[in-house]
């Protein structure tokens, strides 16, 4: 199942080769030649496999600016998997994958060379299968964060790309610049406190009547919402109105803020995103090798 989920979330790249965990990546020197002898400015995709034993509640950095990152549940030990596909054109700088431990947590942060950039074509893109009850924290540039099924707390940002969050047993904060965010919910871990947050990009959520939170909500674009409302509006303000709903009960809180962005607050039984899974089907175990 795993290498299954690692080759949906991946499907643009192919033709990947097996490349050894924990060793830096440099261009390939076996790139092969065409037929009058020239170089590929392009080498092919390669894969990168990772694990680690980690301790008890040890939490996890994803600090990746060079693609998209995916989390997936990854089963009652704790033993994380990390899968990486590179594409590395020949005459670019190399990015260094070296994992390990900083401050307490594992950090998986690959880099280029300082004073180096991303060349054209150049990218990293990740898929983290985390044990329960590990934090995770993930961080992009432009590329897609997205969650599914992940038993811990997750911190997702990006500066310009989207979020998505399905079936997370766990407190979630998010946020993104011009990025939207797609989160759906079916109960909030009391006491919580989530939060939801983008600059113009737009958000829906979808949560269940059993949510158990308050939700505070924000914008200076538009409310679309199957759940009734208090709206304040807010003269000469950034946003410009904000609204409150209490769905479930009030044992947590979740905000919902963008300073432009359109807000839709949606019932998770009738929500499937593109390309998504049931809601119903969201929580199930999906741990499987």
């Amino acid at each position: 199942m795993r290498t299954v989920v690692f080759a949906a979330a991946l499907a643009a790249l192919h033709g990947c080769a097996h490349v050894d965990a924990g060793r830096p990546v440099a261009p390939s020197s076996a790139a092969a030649t065409s037929g009058t002898g020239a170089q590929p400015s392009e080498a092919e995709p390669r894969r990168l496999d990772f694990q680690a034993l980690l301790a008890p509640d040890q939490a996890v950095t994803i600090d990746n600016p060079y693609g998209d990152v995916r989390l997936r549940f990854g089963g009652f030990a704790h033993a994380l998997e990390i899968h990486a596909v590179l594409q590395q054109p020949a005459d670019a700088a190399a990015i260094a994958v070296q994992p390990g431990v900083e401050g307490g947590r594992y950090r998986f942060a690959p880099r280029l060379p300082a004073g180096a950039i991303v060349a054209p074509g150049q990218r990293l893109d990740v898929v983290a299968f985390i044990p329960l009850g590990h934090a995770v924290a993930v961080r992009t540039e432009r590329g897609l964060v997205e969650s599914r099924g992940v038993r811990g707390d997750i911190e997702l940002e990006s500066v310009s790309g989207d979020i998505a969050i399905r079936g997370t047993q766990g407190s979630v904060r998010a946020q993104t610049g011009g990025g939207s965010i797609e989160a759906s919910f079916e109960t909030a871990p009391k006491g919580s406190r989530q939060r939801l947050a983008t600059s113009t990009g737009n958000i829906v959520l979808a949560v269940d009547d059993h949510l158990g939170a308050t939700l505070e909500l924000a914008t200076s674009g538009v409310f679309a919402t199957e759940f009734s409302l208090d709206v304040e509006h807010l003269a000469n303000r950034e946003p410009n109105k904000r609204a409150h709903a209490t769905i479930g009960g009030d044992g947590a809180r979740v905000a919902v803020e963008s300073r432009r962005g359109e807000i839709r607050l949606l019932r998770r039984n009738a929500f499937t995103p593109l390309g998504g899974t049931p809601a119903d089907q969201e929580y199930e175990d999906n741990d499987s090798d």
